[in-house]
């Protein structure tokens, strides 16, 4: 049960002693997934997908998802890396002609893992344990991201758009949660009026306060399932002073009580 973060990757573990049902999970960056123990089975578009042991799972920043993860006899557990922007950025103006020939294949969720895309997800991810130097630790996650385009994987997860107000909203929330955020602070914090930032969200079908309580929400959602801190000290940390307050969103938005995931958790 771990999270280590840095700049740019966050390594997290998802371990679980009993089916966790969760709905409308945001995906706040680009996040990759290995399942290494049980299944995650996903609710997309009146579909179904199920990702067993030896799965990635690839989704793009914004993604949001029903889920319900399956321990098998050794429980479940997952391995979770979520890359910034910026890595991807990067990446893209790395390998300009790798990407575009593998925009030519349909957008999948879930992949079978190669070999060769193992021993890379098997580097970047103690690389990322052990504090590698960030230089390093970016070279090995741009290897791992070149496998998986050579493999023909993760259309949607390296399509080529400008970030949105929505995304730069989210991203500064991310830094500092449980900061106290008002629309006048988000907006003095990108230079705009708040009437502008108000009338530019809409435009993107957002409003600040269902940004604001979405990556909340999905920060505790993580922190609930990859460490040990009390409940009560995730809500403090992710903006929330009530505890009652804060359980009671958590089960609106996810379909569970924190303590109920929490009694799932390995």
């Amino acid at each position: 049960m771990s999270q280590v973060q840095t700049r740019q990757i966050q390594q997290s573990v998802i371990l679980a002693k009993a089916t966790q049902q969760l709905r409308e999970v945001t995906c706040l960056q680009a996040t990759l997934m290995r399942i290494v123990h049980g299944e995650k089975h996903i609710w997309m578009n009146e579909q179904t997908h199920i990702a067993r042991r030896g799965d990635l799972l690839i989704a793009p920043a914004g993604m949001q998802l029903t889920l319900s993860n399956h321990p098998d006899a050794h429980g479940y557990a997952c391995e979770v890396l979520a890359l910034d922007a910026t890595l991807i950025q990067h990446f893209r103006s790395s390998y300009p002609e790798a990407i575009q020939a593998v925009m030519q294949n349909p957008p999948r969720l879930c992949e079978k893992i190669t070999p060769m895309i193992e021993h890379l997800w098997d580097e970047v991810f103690a690389a990322t344990a052990s504090h590698e130097p960030a230089q390093l630790l970016q070279h090995r996650a741009e290897g791992l991201l070149l496998a998986m385009t050579m493999a023909g994987y993760g259309v949607s997860f390296l399509l080529n758009r400008s970030d949105s107000l929505a995304e730069r909203v989210q991203h500064l929330i991310m830094l500092h949660p449980a900061q106290d955020w008002t629309v006048d602070a988000m907006a003095k914090q990108l230079n705009l009026g708040a009437s502008t930032l108000r009338r530019q969200l809409d435009k993107e079908g957002q409003s600040f306060r269902d940004l604001l309580e979405q990556v909340r929400l999905n920060m505790a959602l993580g922190l609930i399932q990859t460490s040990k801190q009390a409940i009560g000290q995730i809500a403090l940390q992710c903006g929330y002073a009530s505890a009652s307050r804060f359980s009671a969103r958590f089960q609106q938005q996810f379909g569970v009580k924190p303590m109920q995931l929490r009694a799932t958790v390995m």
